[in-house]
């Protein structure tokens, strides 16, 4: 497959793809939860699901969490963990839990943003209850009990920290596509040390026929919140906030040639990437970009399977110097059972 790609600063490399669970092996599949945190210089924890390859052909959130760590940015693996919390729920049986997103507001203090699945129907995910999220503040080693994250039911697409503050990104809708416009995308807020998210701004982006979604902060320092369109896969909708999320000033929508669902973005050595799955679900593509609204035409970095691609990123030292983008994802290895596969970015130096 593609192994480089073409920037508006110059050719980014793209590593081979590493095996970073094998759920063929243990048959067992890793749906959703591809959350990535940097707690201390070096020092990762990365999540993946723990789900039935047997249910919805292994396409459920019919499981539990695992995390492992890394010491050296992500070059080698701890072993596996289970996150106790999405344990005990799995157990009792009233709800799962996805982790898409982690962020550490301090050395060593990790919090992990806890979507809760119902068991209800077959896929083991909406309707969607309140969110709510696990602390630990001696790395992952221990954990505190859940804290309600907010009081909407809903799903936890991003969060990211900016000078003192931690944001957070829910879409408000017990549904994956919203249908009414109560459904909407709502920004939580709170300090480093803070234990109570606050309703900070609701993002003006119809939520109807609306799911998924992504903030990113560019290098002016404004915030830019993207929604997936179920109706055009390829335009991607937009919001810009230049007050850091209080209030949101500019809207619109932004052509992706290749369509994107699941939009995880990053910045990089002065370049704006977005990944994700293509139109129709259909293989993984990765777009450059030197704003952050103007994208390239996309490039297929993967094969063009469906029912994956599932992915997060996180950006760390690469022992070359400089930095590197950690991306990890699903990838099928049979019907809609996937291992999680990690892959690396960075410029050609």
């Amino acid at each position: 497959m593609l192994r480089s790609i073409e920037g508006p600063n110059g050719r980014l490399r793209l590593s081979e793809p590493e095996l970073y669970v094998n759920n063929a092996d243990r048959g067992r599949s890793g749906h959703m939860s591809h959350g990535l945190v940097s707690y201390s210089p070096g020092k990762v924890l990365a999540f993946n699901s723990n789900v039935s390859a047997t249910r919805m052909d292994g396409h459920s959130g019919f499981g539990w969490i695992e995390y492992r760590r890394s010491v050296d940015a992500g070059q080698t693996w701890g072993e596996i963990r289970d996150l106790p919390y999405s344990r005990d729920a799995f157990l009792d049986g009233e709800f799962t839990i996805s982790v898409e997103r982690a962020v550490s507001p301090n050395e060593d203090d990790v919090i992990v943003l806890c979507t809760r699945n119902t068991p209800y129907r077959e896929v083991c995910a909406q309707p969607w209850l309140t969110p709510q999220y696990v602390r630990s503040v001696d790395g992952g080693t221990t954990w505190a009990p859940p804290e309600e994250l907010t009081p909407y039911a809903g799903r936890i697409y991003d969060a990211l920290i900016h000078d003192d503050t931690i944001y957070v990104l829910q879409f408000c809708s017990e549904d994956f596509i919203g249908t009414t416009d109560e459904h909407v995308y709502r920004v939580f807020a709170t300090s480093r040390t803070g234990t109570h998210f606050t309703e900070l701004s609701t993002v003006p982006i119809s939520g109807i026929g609306r799911a998924y979604g992504s903030l990113l902060l560019r290098a002016d320092g404004s915030m830019i919140c993207y929604a997936y369109n179920k109706d055009d896969e390829r335009s991607m909708d937009f919001a810009i906030s230049e007050d850091a999320g209080r209030t949101w000033s500019t809207t619109g929508s932004t052509p992706v040639a290749k369509g994107i669902r699941n939009p995880q973005t990053a910045y990089l050595d002065g370049v704006y990437l977005l990944h994700g799955r293509a139109a129709n679900g259909r293989g993984f593509v990765m777009y450059t970009s030197s704003d952050g609204l103007n994208w390239d035409d996309g490039w297929m970095i993967e094969a063009e399977k469906q029912r994956c691609y599932y992915s997060n990123n996180i950006v760390v030292p690469s022992p070359e110097g400089g930095d590197r983008l950690l991306v990890q994802y699903s990838d099928a290895y049979q019907g809609a059972r996937v291992n999680v596969m990690h892959l690396w970015v960075e410029g050609e130096r």
